[in-house]
């Protein structure tokens, strides 16, 4: 559990830094964050 959590943040981290970089994709930060943020919570109440 914990090791998914520190992957999802890396993860978040890795895309905020992906996107970051080019202008034209700094407006999609927001709704991949949103999406990435809900999947993990849908993720850690589904059980596995």
């Amino acid at each position: 559990m914990l090791l998914k959590i520190i992957f999802s943040v890396a993860g978040l981290a890795g895309v905020v830094a992906i996107f970051y970089v080019s202008w034209f994709w700094r407006a999609l930060i927001i709704p991949m964050v949103i999406l990435l943020m809900a999947d993990v919570v849908v993720g850690l109440f589904k059980k596995s």
